[in-house]
């Protein structure tokens, strides 16, 4: 059978365009962090947001005014959590994780590499991606707080200011990177 009755289906058409609406707006006010490349803090609201969604629009047992507390709740779980975490540095260390140095100056740092659980061949495949054929030619490769990679090539160190999370000593530059004025 396709569907119970057309009143069913109505019902889900209609809550589906009323919850849709209703989740565009709630994210416009939570604003373009919800929109952004994902880290776990992230991927966790995202996931509950569509599987809410989700049951807002199949479920006749979820009234729609159910559906919207809990796209109020989880928003306001995120923006208060990034609130939290912008303020007290226990809890942004609790919450996010931070980048991470996976190879400096052409040489793996294999001990990161294994906490991360990362590849040789992932980071080769990442230098290639960015148009590198040596790793010689690279200062440093970071994989950041939302699993992406960053490459940066010795001849864009500078300072290495944009580097300073990430290395162990802050104030140490990458090699090749000019001294701080």
């Amino acid at each position: 059978m396709w569907f119970d009755t057309s009143s069913d289906m109505w019902q889900i058409f209609v809550t589906t365009i009323a919850i849709y609406v209703a989740l565009i707006l709630i994210l416009r006010v939570v604003g373009k962090r919800s929109l952004a490349k994902l880290n776990i803090f992230d991927l966790v609201v995202t996931v509950a947001l569509g599987s809410t969604l989700a049951t807002i629009m199949l479920s006749a047992d979820t009234t729609w005014s159910e559906g919207i507390v809990a796209f109020v709740t989880l928003c306001g779980l995120q923006w208060g959590l990034s609130w939290l975490s912008l303020r007290v540095t226990w809890f942004k260390a609790l919450v996010r994780s931070e980048p991470r140095l996976l190879l400096s100056d052409g040489q793996f740092l294999d001990k990161a590499m294994r906490e991360e659980r990362i590849l040789r061949q992932e980071v080769h495949a990442e230098v290639r991606s960015h148009g590198f054929g040596d790793l010689e030619d690279i200062a440093a490769v970071i994989l950041e707080t939302d699993g992406s990679f960053s490459v940066i090539p010795r001849s864009r160190v500078d300072t290495g200011s944009a580097l300073e999370t990430v290395l162990r000593e802050p104030h140490d530059p990458v090699k090749g990177a000019k001294p701080a004025r």
